[in-house]
């Protein structure tokens, strides 16, 4: 033990008194070198952030039993470096199996990446913090699909007029470039590998190993609550993503849009969930009631949708109104699975979640591409509205579960003050 401690002060920068080397220097910068203060935390958490920046819209398998944390998460930032580089080159050598390929292997590792990340806040910041945290990643994410969608274009005319011609060596240059936040990713997981290790020999507990270990055989322990909140994951964002993805077109057709103009209003989302997600995390962190902030987001969807069904109002209002639910919706739903899973299966429930939320959204995407090409988007629309409808009955049997159990998905944030000082107690 007297070992583990000198070991911590060394780490920490402390010395001993009589070190004549360092007697009466200052520590410098003491609070962001201590893992227990909240400065060293907030550090954590921009790495955090910007580990998922380059990977916004990845899907990918997850192993049956996969080491997440530390070098872990490094592999799969090597990965997702690896599979833009692959991607750039089909684009520049004209192979679009090569292209394919690369995105296969950045799909493995950008959605493994992300499970990695939310099990990094859930070990970070448990408790309180954990809402507002995982909106400001949210938040991140959004600002890398804005940055994505608004400089992409605007660089490959920039590469275009450079090289003289267009074509797919343009792309590919525009792609290799656009792979730069792939490294940033990189030199995050690093850091953070580092961290999380020092943070577990200085703080002498598991700090680096919350749910380190995804194993399939933990998903019969998964309790009904769980999912509960699986099912309302892949029903809300099956009507969200492909929406999104399929909107452009609608705004032109429905509205009479211009191209830009469509463009415009079909990227709101994205752009109201930057600023909102952190605002609405802490805004669940302070009153807690989780269950009934999903509820009001999944409810506020369900009237988005149905006023681009069945109204010819001006679809900014819906739009923002999807925005504002959307980015409430993340905040609130994904701590939940913290709340009602133990810390060693964090990382197996997480990664499930993403698994089963991508499968989702594979399959409704063709669903929804085969429903426009017959019948039209009145009928695209209607069936999006059933999967929202899915999501809040599901929200409901939620809140009736917890209730009836009496479990602490919709403790307030008082309770959960409450609950937390008796645990440590």
């Amino acid at each position: 033990m007297e070992e583990e401690d000198e070991e911590a002060r060394a780490l920490l920068g402390d010395r001993p008194e009589g070190d004549s080397a360092v007697r009466g220097a200052p520590r410098a910068l003491p609070a962001l070198c201590d893992p227990s203060h909240l400065a060293h935390r907030l550090v954590v958490l921009l790495l955090m952030c910007f580990l998922g920046f380059a990977t916004f819209a990845m899907t990918a398998p997850l192993p049956s039993r996969l080491r997440l944390n530390g070098w872990g998460t490094v592999i799969f930032s090597c990965l997702v470096c690896v599979g833009q580089v692959i991607f750039a080159l089909g684009g520049i050598v004209n192979a679009f199996w090569l292209m394919e390929f690369g995105r296969f292997v950045f799909g493995i590792g950008g959605e493994s990446l992300a499970v990695a990340q939310n099990t990094y806040a859930v070990s970070w910041f448990k408790g309180k913090e954990l809402n507002l945290v995982f909106g400001l990643q949210l938040s991140m994410a959004r600002i890398g699909s804005t940055v994505n969608m608004n400089l992409m274009g605007w660089l490959y005319t920039k590469i275009e007029t450079s090289l003289g011609t267009a074509g797919h060596l343009t792309l590919g240059v525009t792609l290799m470039i656009g792979g730069v936040t792939c490294i940033l990713s990189l030199i995050c997981a690093l850091v953070l590998a580092y961290l999380d290790r020092r943070a577990e020999k200085i703080l002498h507990k598991e700090q680096g190993k919350t749910g380190e270990v995804i194993k399939l055989t933990d998903i019969k322990d998964f309790s009904l609550p769980l999912w509960l909140v699986f099912l309302i994951c892949v029903c809300y964002y099956a009507a969200v993503f492909p929406f999104i993805g399929l909107g452009k077109v609608f705004f032109i057709e429905k509205f009479g849009f211009s191209p830009q103009s469509a463009s415009a209003i079909n990227s709101i989302v994205y752009v109201i969930s930057a600023p909102m997600s952190p605002i609405f995390g802490l805004l669940v962190d302070k009153t807690g009631k989780n269950v009934i902030w999903v509820l009001c987001a999944v409810a506020t969807t369900l009237v988005s949708h149905m006023m681009l069904a069945f109204t010819f109002w001006n679809p900014w209002i819906a739009m923002c109104l999807l925005g504002l639910s959307y980015s409430l919706l993340a905040c609130a739903l994904w701590p939940m699975v913290a709340f009602v899973v133990p810390e060693h299966q964090l990382g197996t429930a997480y990664g499930f979640m993403q698994s089963i939320q991508n499968l989702g959204l594979a399959i409704i995407s063709i669903l929804a591409g085969m429903i426009l090409d017959s019948r039209g988007y009145l009928l695209l629309e209607v069936f999006f509205i059933a999967c929202v409808s899915l999501s809040l009955l599901a929200v409901v049997c939620l809140y009736l579960v917890n209730r009836a159990r009496g479990g602490n998905l919709n403790y307030s944030a008082k309770q959960r003050e409450e609950l937390k000082l008796s645990h440590t107690e």
